[in-house]
């Protein structure tokens, strides 16, 4: 009830208070679509905030070292609940999310790519569209560096290996930036990717602590050279795409997650007077790592029909598209899915577990204890003074 607004996810139907655009629509349709707007909204908010900092950001394509230290503070605000009423998103930032923090920062800056005749925002031809896609690189190299200051801390140790120089690194970039067709932008390849893992991590090549920023300084730096002298935007897109793979790589061997600190209201900290629903409203509320409809996914409803009625009245699937990358970018996900394997779906036939099954429960339940919920329900626990097998 409630819900005033025709709904666009359920097609010709609404809820009873938007008049029944729909009469001939399910009689409990109007019980439904709140709960679905309520479910869903939320990560669009988030999201969509994420996404308008970054428009925010690039569109001058200019990154002063005040508006640096604006925008990791305001993404520091974003790893938190704003409000006691949980009437705000979830948290926009979380650990799980970050691959999608820093895609969708490239994604966005390719949408202030400049080509050839595109005009500034007083209707004039940019002069020289090519150092305006210099300086948007620069832009993107900042949020990735306040990103990183956010979410994540270095583990390299503070000695490289033997072979390390800035020259080799430089080289190595270049080789992965360069195209064998004129026609082409770059595209770094499954096999490229794991060359430059192999040099981060190697024995004899990997790099000292000090050289952190720098390197991913010089992936932003060589990639500019790489720029298309004639400001083809297509090749200019596959450029942004190679570089978030570079960095993304760095990101991999170069950096870990920070620990994640829930932070809330001082009202929704549990105790031991909290009540099991005030708890469950809450970890609704934190779980940020949902889909998105109609991004993620998108759902066919088909028929209604009254919950009496018995037959099936919707013939095709309910999901019409899944993103499969989001089974890849989300720590959680991914997780989850290597234990698919592991286990009999046949009752009463006797398993045998693995080391290899074990470190992935494991690493299973290291990176669900990272996440919002699995931080409150700890939280929650303490509070109420649990115990489990006689012990707190």
């Amino acid at each position: 009830q409630g819900f005033n607004k025709k709904c666009t996810l359920i097609p010709k139907s609404c809820c009873r208070s938007c008049n029944n655009y729909d009469p001939t629509g399910c009689p409990y349709i109007h019980l439904r679509l709140p709960l679905l707007s309520y479910i869903l909204s939320p990560f669009t908010m988030s999201d969509t905030a994420i996404e308008e900092l970054y428009r925010q950001t690039f569109s001058d394509r200019l990154v002063t070292p005040e508006e640096s230290d604006d925008l990791i503070a305001t993404l520091q605000s974003l790893q938190q609940i704003q409000d006691e009423d949980l009437s705000s998103p979830s948290p926009a930032i979380t650990p799980d999310r970050f691959v999608w923090l820093r895609a969708a920062a490239f994604r966005i800056a390719c949408e202030y790519l400049v080509q050839e005749g595109d005009v500034n925002s007083d209707g004039e031809e940019f002069e020289d569209p090519r150092e305006e896609n210099v300086r948007l690189l620069k832009s993107v190299n900042a949020v990735v560096h306040a990103l990183e200051t956010t979410c994540l801390l270095p583990s390299l140790s503070e000695e490289g290996g033997e072979e390390f120089s800035e020259d080799a690194v430089e080289e190595l970039f270049k080789t992965l930036y360069e195209t064998e067709e004129e026609w082409d932008g770059p595209e770094i390849t499954v096999e490229e990717s794991k060359d430059l893992t192999e040099f981060l991590t190697g024995e004899t090549t990997r790099p000292p602590l000090e050289m952190l920023v720098w390197l991913r300084t010089a992936a932003f730096r060589i990639g500019s050279e790489y720029l298309d002298e004639n400001n083809d935007k297509e090749k200019n897109l596959s450029l942004l795409r190679s570089i978030n793979v570079v960095v993304h790589v760095l990101e991999n061997t170069c950096m870990k997650t920070k620990p994640y600190e829930l932070q809330l209201p001082e009202s929704l900290i549990p105790t031991p007077e909290t009540d099991f629903q005030a708890a469950a409203q809450t970890l609704w509320k934190l779980d940020s790592n949902r889909l998105q409809p109609q991004k993620d996914y998108i759902i066919d409803v088909q028929n209604y029909k009254h919950p009496c009625h018995k037959e099936d009245c919707a013939s095709d699937p309910l999901f019409t598209h899944v993103d499969p990358a989001v089974f890849d970018s989300r720590p959680t996900f991914r997780a989850f899915r290597l234990l698919l394997d592991n286990y009999s779906r046949h009752c009463g036939e006797e398993e045998e577990v693995t080391e290899e099954e074990s470190e992935e429960n494991r690493h299973f339940l290291d990176v669900i204890m990272e996440t919002g919920p699995m931080k409150y329900c700890h939280q929650y626990c303490l509070a109420k003074e649990a115990t489990y097998g006689g012990e707190s």
